[in-house]
């Protein structure tokens, strides 16, 4: 959690003058308050020495800096930047606020039809594939890399809800399937779902046809992260527009099948 300090002006002895600090005055202030050393904020906030170097010298404010650059500057001196870069703006009130609508309903906003010409991509949405080859879920590693990349993940079934939750797992937690290392920038991963009995993808009863399927990236009751994976949102995929190259995990194959 982000934590500030209200800065306060130096004074003098007898308590009866206060300094006047420039913004670049306020910076060196309170990095030599923290005991830091120009070269270890610039290092601390990922920039360059001399970028760091210019502000304190007044050749650059904090304002004209990116975003990024200038809050984590901010967040690393303990300055709130709100303050510091002067933003005073009348704000909503938060109880008008209306709350999110749910994301995993029958027709999401996502799939509703758009006036011509609009893009109907939404950043925080990925497409998987259903029912390419024998009951098989396909995840992009573009999809994977959203939860860490793992080398082990963990498949949940929901049938009532037509959910997929995929985790990342260690080696030794139960049910790990591994992932084979990403190989192609755009390979998908495949996983069968026929082992294991009943899972949603049979209970739709789909049989063996393709379908597009919308996934999230979202934050469990666990605080865990998953990937979530909505049947309700399925449409019919022509597998030739599937481009990738697909693996079973080796823990499926036959050689490696213990049981």
């Amino acid at each position: 959690m982000i934590q500030f300090v209200p800065f306060e002006f130096p004074q003098s002895i007898d308590g009866e003058f206060v300094c006047l600090l420039d913004d670049a005055g306020i910076l060196r202030a309170r990095r030599e308050q923290l005991g830091f050393t120009q070269q270890q904020v610039a290092e601390k906030a990922g920039i360059h020495f001399s970028q760091y170097q210019r502000l304190e010298a007044g050749e650059s404010s904090l304002a004209s800096c990116t975003m990024k650059a200038g809050l984590a500057i901010c967040a690393i001196l303990l300055l709130n930047p709100y303050e510091f870069v002067g933003v005073h703006v009348d704000q909503p009130d938060p109880a008008a606020m209306k709350p999110h609508p749910p994301f995993d309903v029958n027709l999401p906003d996502a799939l509703r039809a758009k006036r011509p010409g609009r893009k109907q991509a939404q950043r925080n949405v990925m497409t998987v594939y259903v029912n390419y080859r024998d009951y098989s879920l396909l995840i992009p590693y573009e999809a994977l890399s959203h939860i860490g990349n793992p080398s082990f993940v963990q498949i949940r079934w929901n049938i009532p809800e037509r959910r997929i939750l995929i985790a990342k797992v260690t080696e030794e937690e139960e049910s790990a399937f591994d992932v084979p290392r990403n190989t192609f920038d755009q390979a998908l991963l495949a996983f069968p779902t026929i082992l294991g009995g009943e899972n949603p993808i049979s209970a739709m009863h789909w049989g063996k046809e393709s379908y597009a399927v919308e996934s999230r990236v979202v934050r469990g009751q666990d605080q865990r992260l998953y990937i979530l994976i909505d049947l309700n949102t399925a449409k019919p995929a022509n597998p030739d527009s599937i481009a990738g190259v697909f693996y079973t995990p080796s823990c499926l194959m036959e050689e490696d099948d213990d049981d």
